[in-house]
């Protein structure tokens, strides 16, 4: 992948520098916030090497990128340069008033955490590392285990500090003031108070002590009333004394009102959370894991699982030593995808599925489900039961044994040490709910997954095994730069199909067919130089350099190559009149999109002319376009 190239591309087709409000990454998507969510052009993204898919969640247009996300979003940020975060206090367009406030509220949270991840798993990795070493021999009171084990504490102890930083950049306020608010929140005397338990006020106001270390809702609450105490600073401040004063007003005030109000508040609401996660882990432990191994694949689909996990497995790790809500479900839920996606890989005859299918279960095992969700398991829909039911198994069985995860780190098979803590058989019970997962869903898929042959909607509902010979025509030499129709149908001019993009000629000159039949044949000899995972276009070179791309519908990447059959390869050489793929016209029609096919000769600049030389009804493999240097 071509991280560089992918970022040039990707930012016109959000809409360009200046409707990038905001830009911040995840594990393995970039996650925009646009001025003008209408300006994103979904399907030419989707389309992108290198883009697995895209999303609109809340206020955010997720393009799904993978492993290499962080590259670039490296590189995107080097083109818009360094961009706040939106969804802050001083943001009044007429967008943000018209999103949902549930939106907005998983566009806050997952923005406010998404960056911190890296964080908690990079703390949590150390604990794990640490109960290995200690397992294999290590004293836990040697000097080793000390440094390794402040360093791990160091995370979370420190946590509101990089959790202001964090929130300051969504809500748009200045967020090295908010890091030093946050370390209001843990600073060692304040501490003390707390640690001595003496009554305590401020000019006879009395003060409520908690403990604030590894606090969450204390910290985003503070930054959000920060970010109008800095905007009333800024308006109030002479620009003389600015400077001064702004930082003087913004600190003193939000600090007191954060010790008085709201850190209090903010332990309140973290209590009862706490207290009611701690009721359903006493009285129904099967429960919640059951359901998130359940449906985890499906929130990560929707972008929606860093919005809700984080804080509730980070209170709930604050306050018991471990966590019930997220890790034992999600650890189900990961080996399930992995599975359902090495079981259909297994089964799978095609040579390109099956090659994704293994590299994508293989990184799913690994706790990165993205790939294989988008890649396999949307795609092949007949195996999401195997998926689900995989999951919701194994959730089961952590939730009747109680499975405790004593640190957060990515679920899959390396963070499993994760689980190793002072009960000695939580990584056994562990083992068990990645075992019955991982092949309850493999079996499962396996028998799911074979490859159903589509149908073409048509009277005699044929099989597209039984696609028509076109016919003797194919067996006539091609003439150089000579297009054929590659299927049976009305030929239209270009500016008639109901896209600008094709119908603008910006990807080449060239016609469009209305199909009569759900057949595309090789329009000349030549070699397949581009396929997509969605089967519904080819991009073809002929031996004397013509450049054709055939694109079957309109905006059909979205159906995620459901309804369409490929029978070709990159790489492959194909002859005139040579099947390159089969669709279902009534399952384009079904999705709401036209099924007008598009051929169109994308270097048509290295040609003095292109002329379309018939209109109106053909059949397969009549002269259609002819090219001329």
């Amino acid at each position: 992948m071509d991280v560089k190239k992918l970022a040039q591309d990707l930012i016109p087709l959000v809409g360009g520098k200046e409707n990038i409000k905001g830009v911040l990454h995840c594990m393995t998507r970039l996650r925009f916030q646009l001025a003008d969510m209408s300006k994103a052009k979904i399907a030419e993204i989707e389309a992108l090497d290198g883009v697995m898919g895209v999303k609109e969640v809340g206020a955010q247009t997720q393009v799904i990128i993978g492993p290499n996300v962080a590259e670039v979003y490296k590189e995107v940020t080097k083109i818009v340069g360094e961009l706040k975060d939106t969804g802050s206090a001083d943001d009044n367009g007429s967008g943000e008033e018209k999103q949902k406030l549930s939106a907005k509220l998983l566009d806050m949270i997952s923005g406010i955490f998404a960056p911190v991840i890296p964080l908690i798993t990079g703390a949590g990795m150390i604990k794990a590392i640490l109960v290995i070493m200690v397992a294999l021999g290590l004293s836990d009171e040697s000097s080793e285990y000390y440094i390794l084990n402040f360093i791990a504490d160091s995370g979370f102890y420190f946590f509101p500090v990089v959790l202001a930083f964090s929130s300051a950049k969504k809500f748009g306020c200045n967020p090295y003031l908010a890091a030093m608010i946050g370390g209001v929140l843990i600073h060692p005397n304040w501490n003390a108070l707390v640690a001595a338990g003496d009554p305590v006020d401020f000019f006879g106001i009395p003060v409520r002590l908690f403990s604030y270390g590894s606090s969450i809702l204390p910290t985003i609450l503070t930054v959000w009333f920060m970010s109008y105490v800095e905007r009333f600073a800024e308006k109030v401040s002479p620009n003389m004394v600015k400077a001064i004063l702004k930082p003087l007003i913004t600190m003193a005030v939000t600090a007191i009102v954060s010790l008085i109000i709201l850190a209090p508040l903010g332990s309140y609401i973290g209590s009862i959370l706490s207290n009611g996660i701690a009721f359903l882990d006493e009285n129904v432990p099967v429960l919640v894991p059951t359901i998130v191994g359940a449906v985890q694949p499906f929130l990560v689909f929707f972008g929606m699982h860093l919005a809700i996990f984080p804080p509730l497995q980070t209170i709930q790790l604050a306050e018991m030593g471990y966590e019930t809500v997220c890790g034992p479900g999600f650890l189900a839920a990961v080996l399930a995808c992995a599975g359902a996606t090495l079981g259909f890989a297994i089964r799978c005859k095609d040579k390109n599925v099956k090659e994704l299918g293994f590299s994508t279960g293989f990184t799913a095992l690994c706790g990165v489900t993205e790939p294989a969700v988008y890649g396999i398991i949307v795609k092949y829909k007949q195996i999401i039961p195997a998926v689900v039911l995989g999951g919701l198994t194994g959730g089961l069985f952590a939730g009747i044994f109680h499975l405790k995860r004593y640190a957060i780190a990515t679920p899959g098979i390396p963070a499993l040490p994760t689980f190793m803590g002072e009960d000695p058989n939580n990584i056994f019970v562990a083992i068990g709910t990645v075992c019955i997962a991982f092949f309850v869903s493999l079996i499962a898929s396996f028998i799911l997954g074979g490859e159903k042959k589509a149908k073409y909607a048509g009277t005699q509902q044929e099989e597209y095994a039984s696609a028509p010979k076109v016919q003797d025509k194919v067996e006539t030499p091609s003439e150089p730069n000579t297009l054929y129709a590659p299927l049976e149908g009305e030929i239209v001019p270009l500016d008639q199909v109901p896209d600008e993009t094709f119908a603008s000629g910006l990807l080449g000159q060239g016609f469009a067919i209305k199909p009569d039949k759900p057949y595309v044949y090789a329009p000349f000899d030549g070699t397949v130089i581009q396929t997509m995972d969605t089967r519904h276009a080819v991009g073809l070179l002929s031996k004397d350099g013509m450049e054709v791309l055939i694109h079957v519908g309109i905006d059909t990447v979205d159906m995620n190559g459901e309804g369409f059959d490929l029978k070709c390869k990159e790489g492959d050489e194909v002859q005139k009149g040579q099947l390159l793929l089969s669709f279902e016209p009534e399952a384009i029609r079904k999705a709401g999109h036209p099924d007008i096919t598009v051929v169109a000769v994308t270097n048509s600049m290295d040609y003095s002319s292109v002329t379309v030389e018939k209109t109106g009804t053909a059949k397969a493999m009549d002269k259609v376009l002819t090219v001329a240097k």
